[in-house]
Parts: C-alpha cells; structure tokens; sequence
C-alpha cells in the first residue's frame, strides 16, 4: 500500500490550492492510497479511513516568508521523526524535503521584472531562496504545475528544473453532477473569487453594469470577497446585486446563466472548470490558466486588454447559448490514477 504525504498549511475546501488538497488526497485514498496530511489546521474534517491529519504547531501569520520558513521548518522535523523510509512526501508549499511539489501560483522569481528598488529587501530575498529550493533542491523527482502558464513560466525561470518538469496536473472536478435548474425570470451572473482585485471585479462590475442598461433581468451575484472591501465598488448599484462574501459557490450553480471571470492573473482557475461541469456557460480573461482548455463548446476567452463592449459582446452570446454547455477538464480520480503512476515510478 502506498504511503503518501501530503503538506499544506490549512486542509480543507476554502481556497484553490487547499480545495486541490483536499479533493486529490480523498480520490488517491479512494483507490486505496495511505494518505497522511500534514498540516497546521483543517476547515473541515474528514473521516475517511486512508486518511489521517497530522497537526503541526501553528507559527504566527506574518510576515508571510517567515511563517513559510518556520512551517517549513517544522515539517522537517515531522519528516524526520515521523515518516517510513519508503514514504513519498509531496508538497504544496515551500519546503524542503518533498520529492514531488505541485506548484499552484505564478512563480515569485516575476519580481525580477521590477525596478530593483523594489526586489532589494529581505522578504524578496527569502521567498525567492524558498521557491529555488523548493523547485531545485536534490531530493526534488518531480514538479507538476498546474497550468500551463505556470509550466511555461518554471521552464522560463527555472532551468534547473530539467526533467523533473512534468506536463500540468491541472485540478479535477466532480463529474456527473445532476443539477435541477432553478426557474426564474432573472438571468444570474457569477462572480467568484476571494481575491477579487486579481479576479478581475472591478471589470466585472463594469462588464455587468453596462449589460444591465439593456436588460434589467440581469442580476450579479458576487461570492467569494468581503463585502466591507468591495461595496465601495457598487455605490451607485440600487438593483440587481448581491454580495454574499466567502461561501459554497455550488448551491448557487441552478440559478446561474454564466460565470464571468475577467482575471488579470490566474494560475488556473478551478471555478471555472465547476462552472462548467454544472452545465453553466463561462467567460474568461486569457490571463487564466484553464484558458487553453475552454473554447465554443464551454465559453469564450476574451484578451484581458479588450474593451468592455467586446466583453459584454461576448457574455451575451453565451447567455443567449442554445447548446450544452460541455465540462473543462478531467474527473479527481483521473488526476489520482496519474500521481499513482508517478508515485510508483519513484519508489
């Protein structure tokens, strides 16, 4: 029985890269892959029976690179004291003594296309020696992006990385889901992410307002940010919205007609590969990701330097879409039958 370690700070369903955690740990541990996680807390438990969570103390928050390095640290220690000889470790943070790392952001060395003004700091300097040794170290077999802008990005940035490169593990979904469209005579836009600045709601806003001259039935539904921090956005909104903050975006999948995702930087974008396993038609900036798995047959990629009129062209041919709406991307138990094989060509 294969024995795997998987490291992230927080377990659980909140957030992109934990939701990859949790959703790929629980599908290895379906086809019969001892899973031990380590981690510092979970959002949410689990009680499946190949899986169990190893707590590491907690470091404070900030700075952001000290925290990774005294996480770091403490995974160290548990590996050494802790896990078999013929355990595979494989993060998804900045660590040390992994042999697989998934690299789920854009990489950091992007500073380099600052002023150095602005790089000649120590928490420049730390987080670029943690994401070298994380992506360089000697113990390192294999490194999985993925997307593919982050691969080209490593490949670009990174030659030492050679041929523990692997093409992307780009995150699952959930297939076959049977979802009961909720009637209604207004015509629902999502907007999903915690990072919204990133996410692209301030385009958004503006792509939607302009949509709603002509059709007042249009209503945004806003999931993911704080709504102290982005009602500033909305001041002259009297209709038409709703800013629910950070929960479930699936409840709210029957009532959509179209995720609107107009990032100006997304590693991947697991939201809208949901999106459109829900049956719900998408249009995305080609700053994500997941841009070069999505065309007619799920949505539209628009350039993210485009005019807002070429955006509102473009959501209102898919909310005007006759045909099926087909699924980006592979189930998580297909992107677990891959780390296996992975896993046992290392061992």
């Amino acid at each position: 029985m294969l024995s795997i370690v998987q490291v992230v700070r927080k377990f659980g369903v909140n957030g992109g890269m934990e939701r990859y955690v949790w959703e790929l740990s629980h599908a290895l541990a379906d086809l019969d892959v001892q899973i031990h996680i380590l981690c510092e807390q979970s959002d949410q438990n689990t009680n499946h029976k190949n899986i169990k969570v190893h707590y590491l103390k907690q470091v404070l928050p900030k700075p952001r690179w000290l925290a990774m390095l005294r996480f770091s640290s403490n995974v160290s220690t548990w590996v050494g004291n802790n896990a078999g000889s013929d355990w595979i470790i494989h993060s998804h943070e900045r660590t040390a003594v992994h042999h697989v790392s998934t690299f789920h952001g854009p990489p950091f060395a992007h500073v380099y296309n600052k002023p150095w003004y602005k790089r000649a700091s120590i928490r420049v300097a730390m987080w670029l020696y943690l994401e070298r040794r994380e992506l360089c170290a000697s113990q390192v077999k294999v490194i999985l992006p993925n997307s593919d802008l982050i691969l080209n990005d490593l490949k670009r940035m990174y030659p030492c990385v050679g041929e523990v490169l692997l093409s992307p593990a780009y995150p699952g979904v959930k297939k076959s889901i049977e979802m009961v469209r909720v009637k209604s005579d207004k015509k629902v836009i999502l907007f999903i992410g915690k990072e919204w600045k990133r996410k692209g709601l301030e385009k958004a806003e503006k792509i939607v307002k302009k949509l709603r001259k002509n059709d007042a039935s249009i209503e945004f539904l806003v999931i993911g940010p704080d709504k102290k921090e982005v009602k500033h956005l909305f001041k002259d909104w009297n209709s038409g919205l709703r800013l629910l903050g950070w929960q479930d975006a699936s409840k709210f999948m029957p009532l959509a007609h179209l995720l609107l995702h107009p990032a100006v930087s997304e590693p991947y974008g697991m939201a809208i590969a949901e999106a459109t396993n829900y049956g719900v038609p998408v249009v995305v900036s080609d700053q994500c990701g997941i841009a070069s798995q999505v065309d007619s047959s799920s949505g539209s990629v628009v350039n993210i330097e485009a005019s807002i009129d070429k955006w509102v062209n473009s959501c209102l041919m898919e909310l005007s879409r006759k045909d099926l709406v087909l699924s980006v991307g592979k189930s998580w138990h297909e992107l677990a039958q891959k780390h296996i094989e992975i896993y046992k060509q290392l061992l």
